[in-house]
């Protein structure tokens, strides 16, 4: 009898606790977005793209050209060096390697520059992206927002990409 009136009391609680935790429970509105498929289809990161390439352009076309000497002299000292003279050979040599000199020295800072200046642009992107987010969440009221990697399986209608893209393309 003893046992049996515990029994109930534990039952009663628990269906209590059940209870209370459900409706304490607010649901939560969660979302997810692609934002490297977003950053792919803003303008803003085209343009990004073509600043970057205007910028560097005459540098590029320089080291461009260096190698295209290189290869050319290369292929003239596998081509006609059996018929060239040792001293003419030795010239070409050291020409070529004169040429290899000085285009490490252009490309590898030229290389350099162009990523830290396409990091600088990325991160102008992802902080327009990351506004973007913000407006749509607050406006849909949704809760959390994850990035697409992080959701395992997710309903496509869950998705807000297009509206992230919608509204990032209008900011400036």
């Amino acid at each position: 009898m003893f046992n049996r009136k515990i029994v109930k009391s534990a039952v009663l609680l628990l269906a209590g606790l059940v209870l209370a935790g459900n409706v304490a429970a607010k649901e939560m509105k969660i979302a997810f977005v692609d934002v490297q498929a977003v950053a792919a289809q803003i303008p803003q990161s085209a343009a990004m793209q073509e600043t970057i390439k205007n910028e560097f352009a005459k540098r590029i076309e320089a080291v461009g050209k260096l190698e295209k000497d290189i290869n050319f002299n290369i292929e003239k000292l596998r081509r006609d060096g059996p018929t060239m003279s040792e001293k003419q050979q030795e010239e070409l040599k050291t020409a070529l390697t004169n040429q290899r000199q000085q285009y490490e020295q252009l490309a590898r800072p030229l290389d350099e520059e162009i990523r830290n200046r396409q990091a600088e642009e990325r991160n102008k992107v992802l902080a327009l992206i990351k506004a973007a987010i913000d407006v749509v969440a607050e406006r849909e009221k949704f809760d959390m927002v994850l990035n697409s990697g992080a959701a395992v399986y997710a309903k496509p209608e869950y998705d807000i990409s297009e509206a992230v893209v919608a509204q990032a393309s209008k900011a400036k």
